[in-house]
């Protein structure tokens, strides 16, 4: 049974919280760039498999050259059951070891190629995907050139958690991705901006403050709700045809409303809330990529013939669910 009544939106303290901890967090990234140069030469090193964010985290904090497990194997090509690779997209300050650990051994043993990459920051640094997003776009772009040809697949399929559940439509929209995606599922994406209880718009129309920001998180200014970004990856609509596309957002997310993370209906477009799966999941922003229920549904998503039916247990929110409905940018 779901829990009765009207939940409230979190408390105003939330935001102001989370700017915090992202501050502390772009100056950690600062202060370790030397460190961070130094070591991007060396190779990377396979990692365990995680069962939360937050020690996979940290683990990338102190192994800043660890690898999900089973990603990126140059003799990988895909088979007649599997035939197109997966691209696995991160989010915004994280790693690909951070983000994937869980899900990329996962997507492995289910027999996908399995490729994944940092973007938007320094080489060797923890702190990932701050850059701006057009460049991350070509990069991106690259990156899917090169799956191609390596493993001979004529289309990969897109797994994108916050930021890199947004980055694919301006790939797929903008950048000629259309006809080399299959399936794009975004995990929490900001898939139309995001607004951050109101904080991001309101930031971004004082006068020489995207400027500042951009700084440091060029990102975070693209990927604000109603950016000249947010406007480009919107025209023409968000999704194309040849795409099928799945959403998945938790009400309690804690960032990313279900309104801002939800694409358009259409054909071949699946959003689907956790809760609507399992009443009793509340997973969070950055946990969702460890949620077992979530990330079985990433799985049906990518292999609908053969889709398994999520288990349901509890899990705990961090914050109280948020109100579903907030302003929208762009086309609805």
């Amino acid at each position: 049974m779901r829990p009765r009544g009207k939940w409230r939106r979190p408390h105003r303290f939330v935001p102001s919280a989370l700017i915090m901890a992202t501050a502390a967090m772009l100056a950690f990234t600062s202060t370790t760039a030397a460190s961070a140069s130094a070591s991007a030469s060396a190779s990377p090193e396979t990692g365990p498999v995680q069962n939360n964010w937050t020690t996979a985290f940290l683990y990338s904090v102190a192994h800043p050259q660890a690898v999900p497990a089973g990603v990126n194997e140059p003799g990988c090509r895909p088979g007649k059951t599997r035939p197109r690779p997966v691209v696995l997209v991160n989010g915004t300050l994280e790693n690909s070891y951070a983000n994937w650990s869980r899900l990329a051994p996962q997507l492995h043993k289910d027999g996908y190629c399995v490729f994944g990459f940092d973007y938007g920051g320094t080489d060797g640094s923890p702190f990932q995907q701050l850059g701006p997003m057009r460049t991350s776009g070509l990069q991106l772009s690259a990156f899917v050139d090169k799956v191609l040809a390596t493993t001979g697949a004529s289309r990969v399929d897109l797994v994108g958690h916050s930021q890199g559940g947004l980055l694919p439509l301006y790939y797929i929209n903008r950048l000629g991705g259309e006809t080399k995606v299959g399936r794009m599922v975004g995990i929490e994406p900001a898939s139309r901006g995001v607004h951050l209880y109101g904080l991001l718009p309101l930031v971004a129309r004082i006068p020489g403050m995207p400027n500042v920001v951009r700084l440091d998180c060029a990102a975070c200014v693209d990927f604000t709700a109603g950016s000249s970004f947010m406007r480009e990856t919107a025209e023409g609509g968000y999704t194309r045809p040849a795409v099928e596309y799945t959403t998945i957002i938790s009400r309690t997310d804690g960032l990313i409303s279900t309104s801002e993370a939800r694409l358009p209906a259409a054909p071949g477009v699946t959003n689907v809330v956790t809760q609507d799966v399992c009443s009793l999941d509340f997973t969070d922003h950055v946990n969702a990529v460890y949620d077992d229920i979530t990330l079985r549904i990433v799985r049906n998503a990518l292999d609908p013939a053969h889709a398994v039916k999520p288990g349901c247990h509890a899990v705990p929110p961090l914050l109280p669910p948020q109100s579903q409905e907030l302003p929208r940018s762009g086309p609805q």
